[in-house]
């Protein structure tokens, strides 16, 4: 009995190691399978990228922690250009709009077939797709759709302007300044090369896609740079185009400095007064301690006094008269010069913007725009700031009030990220800074 006994125990033993056995390979081929899709799905997720190239994207969107912030400066409230907001539903009414201009498109030039448009803007595709910083889900006639209606609408609001035409939103007051602050918003981009390839379809002459990209360069100075600031913008040659990423670039060139072209430009070479002490200030601002070597903790300025405690120690705020450019701002004998700036909704919408793209462009090494942000967050920090620099007649606030404008500045301070020992007005930080702190030793003193 015990005999048999031991036995079967014996043989449950051995089923049970049998079953435990036969458990554990399941579990491990188990394992094998769930391993396996995920490899596959990665290997996959590799051959689906584009070949690697240099090119950098060049349109992105807006951080969240930013965006959230304040949408109405970074969403468009008209018009999607581009795919991040295509098929919006609160955009979708100017999508009809799009079809009647691309109709006053193909009148005007009758000479150019529709078919050839989207069998260009399909070769177009590939590239205008590598200058998103993310995938867009449009499928290809969708996105070769979008890049015509687009360019087409662009192109095609800049002629009736210049040309004082009839247009079916040339009543609605609202209607060509939101269209064009929506045309100027980082994220609502398309590359300008297929702007460019438009206009070299419809027009074969050289001379006259010259006058076309000039006439574009008109719409973008008159409703960007020069509204913005009331300053003279720069000069943008038709040829020197090729290099514009988009339209908010096309804006920024407009109106911030080409510091490179000064680099190259000698000092003994430069016309004008104006440009010579230009000049001179920026090579002081990027080369702020030349032949110090290395600069030390102490050089470094991050924070000036805000605008009202400079003026309690006797530091004076002049506008600049004429500014030669929006970062024409020197100090000098305890006076500030600067240019005015005049804040609106659609003013401020292509100051944060401008912001953005300088901050997603890494061809401007010293930031020069986001590096003046710095400057009026520091010298805006309350409305009693805002009141101190509009009775100065450096600030005009046509709609917000004085609260909203100190606001308004902080925010902008929050999308600059500096090296605060060589941007722009390193040099001009160290200035007031070391004047200001003097004022305060005399006095105590």
């Amino acid at each position: 009995m015990n005999n048999r006994t031991d036995t079967s125990d014996i043989v449950d033993i051995e089923t049970l190691k049998q079953i435990v056995h036969e458990e554990i390979e399941v579990q491990t081929t188990k394992a094998t399978f769930l391993e396996l899709p995920l490899e596959f799905s990665l290997k996959q997720s590799l051959d689906e990228l584009p070949e690697k190239d240099n090119k950098m994207v060049t349109i992105v969107r807006i951080p969240a922690n930013i965006h959230e912030s304040d949408k109405m400066f970074y969403e468009p409230q008209v018009v999607s250009i581009g795919p991040f907001y295509h098929g919006k539903e609160n955009l979708r009414a100017m999508e009809e709009q799009k079809i009647y201009l691309l109709r006053d498109f193909l009148d005007r030039y009758r000479e150019i077939d529709i078919k050839v448009l989207v069998e260009e803007m399909r070769l177009l595709e590939d590239r205008a797709r590598q200058c998103y910083a993310e995938s867009i889900n449009l499928n290809s006639c969708e996105f070769v759709e979008m890049l015509l209606l687009d360019s087409c609408f662009i192109l095609e609001n800049a002629i009736k302007w210049f040309n004082n035409e009839p247009d079916r939103l040339k009543n609605v007051r609202w209607g060509t300044e939101s269209i064009f602050a929506d045309f100027i918003l980082v994220a609502n981009q398309i590359p300008f090369f297929v702007v460019m390839k438009l206009i070299s379809l419809i027009q074969a002459d050289e001379k006259k896609s010259t006058e076309l990209l000039d006439l574009l360069v008109q719409y973008v100075k008159c409703f960007g740079a020069t509204r913005f600031l009331g300053i003279v913008p720069f000069q943008v040659k038709a040829h020197s185009l090729c290099e514009t990423c988009n339209l908010v670039h096309l804006c920024y060139q407009l109106f911030v400095p080409n510091w490179l072209s000064y680099q190259i430009i000698p000092e003994h070479a430069l016309a004008s007064s104006s440009r010579q002490r230009q000049f001179s200030s920026f090579k002081l601002c990027i080369y702020p301690q030349l032949n110090q070597g290395e600069q030390t903790n102490e050089g470094k300025i991050y924070v000036l006094p805000c605008a009202t405690e400079l003026l309690q120690w006797g530091i004076i705020f002049k506008p600049k008269k004429p500014p030669a450019d929006v970062l024409d701002i020197t100090f000098q004998h305890g006076v500030i010069e600067m240019p005015p700036i005049s804040l609106d909704t659609h003013t401020k919408t292509t100051f944060l913007n401008i912001v953005a793209f300088e901050q997603s462009n890494g061809k401007n090494a010293i930031l020069p725009f986001s590096s003046y942000v710095a400057l009026m967050e520091n010298l805006v920090k309350t409305s009693k700031d805002v009141e101190a620099l509009r009775q100065s007649g450096i600030i005009y606030t046509l709609n917000p009030s004085d609260e909203e404008a100190a606001l308004f500045f902080n925010h902008s301070g929050h999308l600059s990220v500096l090296d605060f020992s060589k941007h722009y007005f390193a040099n001009l930080f160290r200035e007031i800074k070391c004047y200001y702190n003097n004022r305060q030793n005399k006095f105590k003193n």
